[in-house]
């Protein structure tokens, strides 16, 4: 019989891997060790610890001070992960960053960097956060109107993920930015910046987060280690020859060949530039299709739910659509008709903003001139 100040004498015990399967993912990882906590009932607690940790609770129990952890030798480890391979968690397809990697990533193309991105891991201390999706975006302006600011005002010290002389890998590193009132996880290198808009955690039973508003209550560090698939390295060159179109008119490449408007990033201006309809919005296989994508102004027009079929939202959603196809098929050229705003704005709800926003675009539309050309028209972006 065990009492509050008592406790039941150290043992092999072997943790159900089948069950610990994500947490077993973060100790190899990690370089964490599992250990039993066995309470005052006798009743045992699976956990995972520093190397450090484990040798001072090692040496307790070699001065003859029971603990009340118990340590699982690496070579019982073994002989258990040789008897059940299946319930191992399997980190083989997974390798870390490197100094040839990390160059990689400042001197790839968007694309490439998206697609090395898809699945990637994170892991700080015992915390560990699969990539579920993320946006893409150039430092500089001439390639990317939504580059990052680092301009800074007199009331302003604009914050900045261009990484530290001091990271862990060579001018990559993933920070918190504050912006738009949310804190924001942010890979970040020399050439560009990845916003991630979907994630979950890996040593947790939490559910996945979409948005680009939280950080899943992930908090990096400059020590971070980030981990990628290496068939993802495998695949960089095909995916740099690659050359996808929307069709043969389409000069627009896709980081996959379907559902080309999901690609197009979440954004809410300057859609007079043509970078805005660069497809630098990237998803994990896990996530990667309509049924489990986080919905965008690109293809909220495209959901299945039938009593949205005539929303403002859907007609708005459409423009858009319809915008980004112009300017694939076009580029600079691209126009848009009055026909096309006059067909949407039958399908808004009267009396409605965006009923109202679609007869604003109508005004524009003067003397009998019947289309607009898109890209460079300010005013015409104003009303978007």
């Amino acid at each position: 019989m065990t009492t509050r100040h008592q406790f039941c004498p150290p043992s092999i015990r072997y943790i159900n891997l089948k069950k610990s399967k994500k947490k077993m993912l973060v100790a190899k990882l990690g370089y964490l060790e599992p250990v039993i906590y066995v309470d005052h009932k006798g009743e045992e607690h699976h956990l995972l610890a520093a190397p450090r940790v484990i040798g001072k609770m090692m040496v307790l129990e070699a001065e003859n001070k029971p603990s009340s952890l118990v340590f699982i030798p690496k070579k019982k480890r073994k002989e258990i992960d040789d008897t059940q391979p299946e319930q191992t968690p399997c980190c083989s397809n997974y390798i870390e960053l490197d100094p040839q990697t990390a160059l990689l990533l400042n001197l790839m193309a968007a694309k490439s960097c998206a697609h090395l991105l898809e699945e990637a891991i994170f892991v700080e201390g015992g915390k560990a956060l699969l990539v579920l999706g993320g946006e893409v975006y150039s430092r500089l302006p001439s390639l990317d109107a939504h580059y990052e600011k680092t301009s800074s005002t007199k009331r302003d010290i604009s914050q900045s993920s261009l990484p530290h002389i001091d990271t862990r890998y060579q001018n990559v590193e993933l920070c918190l930015i504050q912006n738009d009132n949310a804190k924001k996880l942010v890979l970040g290198t020399k050439t560009m910046n990845v916003l991630k808009t979907s994630s979950i955690r890996l040593e947790s039973n939490q559910q996945v987060v979409v948005g680009a508003s939280g950080s899943n209550g992930f908090i990096p560090s400059r020590n971070t280690r980030i981990f990628i698939e290496k068939c993802k390295l495998q695949g960089i060159e095909m995916t740099a020859k690659a050359n996808m179109h929307l069709d043969g008119r389409s000069h627009q490449h896709l980081l996959y060949s379907f559902d080309e408007h999901a690609q197009l990033r979440q954004l809410r201006s300057k859609f007079d530039r043509l970078s805005t309809y660069l497809c630098y919005r990237f998803s994990s296989k896990f996530t990667n299709d309509i049924r489990t994508r986080p919905w965008t102004i690109w293809t909220i027009a495209d959901r299945s739910r039938n009593q949205d079929r005539d929303s403002s939202a859907v007609a708005a959603s459409k423009l858009f659509k319809h915008i980004a196809t112009e300017v694939w098929k076009s580029g600079a050229e691209a126009s848009l008709s009055l026909h096309t705003i006059t067909s949407l704005k039958c399908q808004c709800k009267q009396s409605e903003n965006v009923e109202r926003i679609f007869g604003c675009i109508e005004d524009l539309y003067k003397d009998d001139i019947s289309t607009t050309t898109m890209i460079g028209n300010k005013e015409l972006n104003k009303n978007y």
